[in-house]
């Protein structure tokens, strides 16, 4: 086998030379974010195969995305000199359906089996559900298919679930009858790809033999991002003559919320004694300044490895800190600065905007739209083409125009209101006979008796919520009506209900719509047109911008999740505020670290630039709220930042301390008249609270009691 120029030791520094040299049985390497980690892991490979003869398919290489391990396999093919498509390199779903197609016997499954996704998935359950008459009111598709993708994960079968609360005794049960029918059918879930693969490995000894016969070395990247049962899966692969070479960051373990598990760390050095640890810290992707912040924020937890990275690059730029008087003005110093860069001539795709919650994206949206820039939400969808927004633009648009078909048929049995496809086609054909709207035919269809009586009480109870919906948008105001249709439209319990991140953030979306709705209250309009027709015809422009290719070349958005092994020369993170980021359920649930170590993902995503921002005072739940700085910028060191923007406050890390100061005590400011830059005039009649979180309650003499935090409310004793 020839060797072409591609493998070359020479080209690593000494840390990655020790790691991928290293004749321990066992390794771990903990690599820092930039630091070469894919490298090393195709030179270990190489070094296998060219320096110590082993076959190329006797090496396992497990991925985390399809992406890494065509990148992987890419390199590879150039390096040797034969044929790599029949190597083991993939992911854990494609490792192991390459081993249940060629064991379907053994793990009784057809030989044609079919691979199923999430949408087909939840189509099966919501048929099992009608098939069996299970309530959809109470228990939603997508609920379900969480449960069963957890327990699978959890590598826990229906018969073999510990549930006692009466909504998971429902879950299971379905479950019970979901495993018959993809059984029956020849289907295999995304998460039952692994769970059989595993349980063929510890039922059939021939054919954990066979693998671990074959299998001389295991190599597994993103290790930090394994879950309980993919480590199941690799411990069970591993035989005494197997070694381990594990790559990974304990700092950027950011998916506890789907499974991953970061004590396998941990777990990997119990498991498999003498593992040798190997630290690679040198960063080839950020400034001085970039990786001092980084290193000074990741320093504040606890259970970590323990690394410093570091740059034979020169410092760079100070990290601008930007204090916003608000999301508005966070938006437009983003945007003005996104301009001037581009007149640098930097491309818009090497421009990303992070933030930590999706709904955060719509102002942004709005001002790039508004000054022609292209953009690009990376793994999701603009704001007003989510579905829980379209759903509520929906009854507002059925409420004001009943001929509008298309938004009956997206809502009618949004959220489930037992209103199957039966009824509908029924309904479709005698609105089609009578020459009415589908929502006008209801009483009609009803009189005439075409549906069952539970169809038709369904009905008639859809057709009463849109004329309530009609009478609320007669009155108070546009935010007060969207809060008022998520309300009784039940959207929002449907969300509630389910404790997902994807939920989480949907419901973050719908309290967003509300503050989008804010803006709509003082504009000027045309005589012709009301504030509903308006709004109803921004949401539509602003859904339909960018389709066409010129929009190639996008500046690029996207959440922190998303952001995860991707680099830009300018970040702009924004947001940095305490509730927001870190975000208020992990502060009530002490999971602070991983927020954290969010943060530093965020940070060194950055190469030349980053810009960060916080607003003083952001609009949420249609209601306006002072806000506190994250902690985060107070662990960054303050000869690495430069503050800018509205009245910056000075929290940065001075000596020892790393706690923002607090601006007033109680006893200095309880039962004393205050002015308020926007309220006026009033009285501080309580207080609560310490430190940087103390808030007071002030009475004011024009708008009434309102809550405020000190450190950001500008109060003037008077």
């Amino acid at each position: 086998m020839t060797m072409s120029s591609n493998y070359n030791l020479n080209n690593l520094n000494e840390a990655q030379r020790d790691a991928v040299c290293n004749l321990s049985q066992n390794s771990l390497v903990i690599a820092g974010a930039g630091s070469g980690k894919t490298r090393v892991l195709i030179q270990r490979i190489l070094w296998l195969i060219e320096d110590n003869e082993f076959s190329p398919f006797s090496i396992l290489a497990v991925t985390f995305t399809n992406k890494a391990a065509k990148e992987i396999k890419g390199r590879l093919s150039e390096s040797l000199n034969t044929s790599i498509e029949s190597m083991w390199v993939g992911t854990f779903h494609g490792i192991c359906y390459r081993i249940l197609r060629a064991n379907y016997q053994k793990v009784l499954l057809p030989k044609n089996f079919q691979i199923i996704d999430t949408d087909d998935q939840v189509r099966i359950i919501k048929r099992i559900m009608k098939d069996n008459e299970i309530d959809n009111s109470q228990i939603m598709p997508k609920q379900v298919a969480w449960y069963i993708n957890k327990k699978k994960d959890q590598s826990v079968r229906s018969n073999r679930t510990k549930d006692d609360d009466f909504i998971s005794i429902q879950y299971n049960k379905i479950y019970k009858i979901y495993e018959e029918y993809c059984n029956s059918s020849g289907l295999v879930d995304f998460g039952e790809i692994i769970l059989r693969t595993l349980e063929l490995l510890k039922t059939n000894k021939d054919v954990k033999s066979y693998y671990h016969n074959l299998f001389k070395s295991i190599l597994i990247d993103e290790f930090q991002d394994t879950n309980t049962i993919q480590y199941e899966l690799i411990k069970i692969m591993t035989s005494k003559d197997t070694s381990i070479f594990a790559v990974g960051d304990d700092d950027q373990s950011i998916y506890g919320w789907r499974g991953a598990k970061i004590e396998n760390i941990d777990k990997l050095q119990k498991d498999y004694k003498g593992t040798k640890v190997f630290r690679l810290e040198q960063n080839y992707r950020s400034t001085g300044n970039i990786l001092n912040a980084a290193n000074s924020v990741i320093l504040n937890n606890d259970a970590r490895m323990g690394k410093n990275l570091w740059t034979e690059d020169k410092s760079g730029d100070p990290i601008k800190i930007f204090s916003a008087s608000d999301e508005i003005d966070e938006a437009n110093f983003v945007i003005e600065s996104i301009q001037n860069h581009i007149a640098e001539d930097f491309k818009r795709n090497e421009i990303a905007i992070l933030y930590r919650s999706n709904a955060q994206s719509r102002v942004f949206e709005e001002k790039l739209i508004t000054k022609g820039i292209p953009y690009k939400i990376y793994g999701g969808f603009r704001f007003f083409e989510r579905a829980e927004i379209k759903d509520v633009v929906a009854y507002m648009r059925i409420a004001v125009s009943n001929n509008d078909d298309n938004s009956f048929e997206r809502i009618v049995n949004t959220p489930p209101r037992g209103i199957g496809e039966k009824t509908k086609n029924l309904l479709r054909e005698f609105s089609k006979s009578k020459k009415l709207s589908l929502y006008e035919s209801i009483p009609f269809a009803i009189e005439e008796s075409i549906f069952t009586k539970k169809a038709g009480d369904s009905l008639l109870q859809f057709y009463n919520l849109i004329q309530i919906i009609k009478s609320v948008l007669e009155k108070d105001d546009l935010p007060y009506q969207i809060n008022e249709i998520i309300k009784i439209s039940q959207i929002k319990s449907m969300y509630e209900k389910n404790k997902t991140e994807q939920a989480r953030s949907k419901l973050e979306n719908l309290d967003e719509l509300v503050s989008a709705a804010q803006e709509f209250v003082n504009i000027d309009i045309d005589e012709n047109e009301t504030i509903i027709d308006a709004f109803l015809t921004h949401t539509s422009l602003e859904s339909g911008e960018g389709q066409g290719s010129d929009w190639d070349e996008c500046v690029q958005m996207m959440t922190l999740h998303s952001s995860k092994g991707l680099e830009f020369p300018i970040v702009f993170l924004v947001g940095l505020e305490e509730n927001l980021f870190p975000s208020r359920m992990s502060i009530e649930e002490e999971n602070l670290e991983e927020e954290r170590r969010l943060c530093y993902v965020g940070i060194t995503r950055a190469r030349k630039k980053l810009y960060i921002s916080h607003a003083q005072m952001r609009r949420q739940y249609g209601s306006e709220n002072y806000c506190m700085p994250s902690r985060f910028l107070s662990e960054m060191p303050k000869e690495v930042v430069e503050e800018i923007g509205y009245n910056p406050k000075k929290f940065f890390k001075r000596g020892n301390t790393s706690n923002i100061k607090n601006i007033y005590k109680e006893n200095t400011i309880m039962g004393k008249r205050v002015a308020h830059k926007k309220f006026g005039e009033g009285v501080v009649i309580s207080t609560e609270g310490s430190d940087s979180n103390t808030r007071v309650q002030v009475s004011f003499d024009e708008v009434g009691s309102k809550w405020l935090i000190l450190a950001v409310a500008n109060l003037e004793i008077i």
